[in-house]
């Protein structure tokens, strides 16, 4: 059994881990679905800020992953996030190496739609790469890509958000004049997609801006502009990005460049679920309905289904010492006073608080800790 936060999200297994918090598999049990679950701690900082930002920035779009739900409990904070299974566009390269341009060209256009919706918002995503750029698992069906990780997201035009003298960013991929400590724009955007498209067609480091494109002039050309030195020779607009990838010979074609008998697959990249967790949530005993989820199918080695206790939260140190006082020890020795060895009477041990004392003694202390939580989640933000 997992632990259970704010009473409604339990943690399944880590699914990755950095600076940024770590993301677990987690399991709704309001919504009944799996979801994605980052969780950072008060104590990092850069992290909180970073939450709350990301936190904000909630843009529907089919091409966008953004923060559904948050909560905070104890030292930490976390937010929720549709599950995504087929990993990223790094581990796409990781698997076949440089893409064939009718793939190069969908991701990239996919990719410049999201931009379009968040640079309309007043927003400069500032890390777009390909670990940020996530896939859903579709097979050898056409890719499904979400933008991702708004953590430095800031305002068209506003000041960069330096929590120290640091830029934020990932090296390879900012553009010179955000390393130089420009306001965000979003020609930064469109330089990094630039690097990330040199990238796929090429499977070279994003550092490597000298090596030959295998695709044709006309995609070779749109690269070459979009990770220009100065923002004035980018094209103008993530939109105008978006127009002349749709123009170019072969858009649309996912086997365009491909080799023969070499397809690009986009398959599932999450561990297995841990027992006892099925492909629809928590089983349960056989026959059971209801609470704590639907009963999976028993495996075709005829292993019996495992039950699962229904999930409770974390109680933490200071509610258990209200729930549960220290006893003296029936075994502490008896005091002795005077010449005539007249025993002292010791105080009796104060009974244990009935249910109704426990329930006093608890709600003040809960409501106190959630507070302190809004509050500091609201400093943050009016900082």
């Amino acid at each position: 059994m997992g632990e259970v936060v704010a009473g409604r999200v339990e943690l399944i297994d880590v699914l990755a881990s950095g600076g940024g918090g770590t993301v677990w598999r987690a399991w709704d049990h309001r919504q009944s679905r799996y979801r994605a679950a980052k969780v950072l701690r008060h104590s990092d900082s850069d992290s909180v800020v970073r939450f709350v930002q990301e936190s904000r920035r909630i843009i529907e779009h089919p091409h966008i992953l953004t923060a559904r739900n948050w909560f905070g409990e104890d030292d930490r904070v976390l937010f929720t996030m549709d599950l995504v299974a087929g990993g990223s566009v790094a581990d796409l390269l990781g698997d076949f190496g440089a893409l064939p341009e009718g793939w190069v060209v969908e991701l990239a256009r996919q990719t410049a739609e999201a931009l379009v919706t968040v640079h309309a918002a007043g927003f400069v995503h500032r890390d777009i790469k390909p670990s940020n750029l996530l896939l859903d698992a579709t097979g050898r069906g056409a890719p499904h890509l979400r933008l991702a990780d708004f953590g430095t997201c800031a305002k068209i035009g506003g000041p960069r958000l330096t929590i120290t003298s640091a830029v934020l960013g990932t090296p390879g991929y900012l553009s010179p004049e955000a390393r130089r400590g420009a306001d965000p724009a979003p020609a930064q955007d469109i330089y990094a997609l630039g690097v990330v498209m040199r990238q796929m067609a090429s499977g070279t480091d994003p550092d490597d801006h000298g090596a030959p494109l295998p695709v044709t002039p006309e995609l070779a050309s749109l690269i070459g502009r979009m990770s220009a030195e100065e923002p004035s020779d980018r094209p103008r607009s993530a939109a105008e990005v978006r127009a002349e990838l749709a123009a170019l010979p072969g858009a649309g074609d996912l086997a365009s460049g491909a080799a023969d008998g070499d397809p690009i697959e986009v398959f599932v990249h999450l561990p297995p679920l841990p027992a006892p967790w099925g492909p629809d949530g928590p089983t349960g005993p056989t026959g059971e309905t209801g609470p704590p989820g639907p009963v999976r199918a028993p495996a075709a080695s005829g292993e019996p289904t495992r039950p699962r206790p229904t999930p409770t939260t974390r109680a933490t140190p200071a509610l258990q010492t209200a729930i549960e006082p220290v006893r003296p020890s029936a075994a502490e020795p008896e005091r002795r006073a005077g010449s005539a060895g007249r025993r002292l009477a010791q105080p009796a041990a104060p009974p244990p608080p009935s249910a109704a004392q426990s329930r006093v003694l608890l709600w003040p202390i809960a409501a106190l800790a959630a507070l302190g939580v809004v509050l500091l989640v609201l400093a943050i933000a009016l900082a």
